[in-house]
């Protein structure tokens, strides 16, 4: 059933630990384990520990219509939808994308098409915010730099959108992304200066020549997980094996103090398990105008189905 929450308006910066404004939306950061390998029934599961309750109780634990498959790229998007980038053993030997619906609980398929690539192993897939398709190239590219190529999703993954080289020679001691920005960003996990894990960072907007952020931050060299780059930049650890009480830990420190405060630092309720992708799901919503009993509001919806009614009057009769 969809939660309805009124607020004034001031209450909408009244939010949890967990839950962050950016870019005009809120960000739920749960954590969600895809299980793709030793399920039950041979499909691919997926199960989600609520933020609000520091990682301890469970909010959805499903299979999905996916059997299990390790041969790619899996991946929950910013509406929840789940997919599987193939990048090998494809029919055609191109690259596939398959999406199932979160609104059918992942048993519907919206999307089963090959795209413009050819087969690649050798560096980071993933889909970004505007369902394109990504594809960083991180190591036998002809002069030495890491290169970055795009299909849209408009042109259902035959056109590229961009195919270019970057600052960054061709480096694997580390995970790569492309933020939300479109910035492309590497989180050096091994053999960095000082023995602590470093962000770097290149602008979209200089067609990733530019490095706009080179820093060290309090986590020391670590493989043993998953680095991701938050949505508002906070860069998060989630530690999958060799932790004290053998449960998953997530571990994050804030962009806004160039990754030198820890914000989190908790045991979650899974246990440690390494068979399938561990990933931060940031749920995002879009605020709307809307209307209660004849009066303005501001609506919010995200994608656990709650939906805050923001009382905009007495704000605005405050500014005069």
């Amino acid at each position: 059933m969809k939660q309805r929450v009124f607020a004034n308006v001031v209450m909408a910066f009244m939010l949890t630990a967990s839950t962050f404004t950016y870019a005009g939306s809120i960000l739920n950061r749960d954590l969600t384990f895809i299980k793709t390998a030793n399920t039950p029934n041979g499909h691919v599961e997926i199960h989600t520990a609520s933020a609000t309750s520091n990682y301890q109780t469970r909010t959805l634990e499903l299979w999905t219509t996916f059997t299990n498959e390790t041969d790619g790229t899996w991946q929950i998007l910013s509406n929840n939808d789940l997919a599987f980038i193939k990048t090998a053993n494809t029919a055609h030997g191109y690259v596939e994308v398959h999406i199932a619906s979160a609104a059918s609980n992942y048993q519907t398929r919206i999307l089963d098409v090959e795209t413009t690539f050819t087969n690649e192993t050798g560096g980071t897939w993933q889909i970004l915010d505007n369902n394109d398709l990504a594809f960083i190239k991180t190591a036998n590219t002809p002069n030495g730099h890491i290169e970055v190529h795009i299909a849209s999703a408009t042109s259902n993954y035959q056109t590229r959108k961009l195919d270019v080289a970057t600052t960054f020679t061709n480096e694997t001691d580390g995970t790569w992304r492309i933020l939300n920005n479109y910035d492309l960003a590497f989180i050096k996990t091994a053999n960095t200066t000082n023995g602590h894990v470093e962000v770097h960072i290149a602008s979209a907007s200089s067609n990733y020549q530019t490095r706009t952020l080179a820093v060290a931050t309090p986590f020391t060299n670590e493989t043993d997980g998953i680095w991701q780059i938050l949505g508002n930049n906070d860069l998060a650890f989630i530690k999958t094996a060799n932790t004290p009480n053998h449960h998953i830990e997530v571990h994050i420190v804030s962009a806004a103090s160039k990754y030198k405060t820890h914000i989190l630092d908790t045991a979650t309720t899974f246990t440690n398990e390494t068979d399938g992708t561990w990933m931060i799901n940031e749920k995002m919503g879009a605020w709307q105008p809307s209307e209660q009993n004849g009066l303005p509001w501001w609506q919010f919806s995200d994608s656990n189905l709650t939906t805050f009614f923001i009382d905009i009057i007495p704000f605005f009769v405050g500014l005069f």
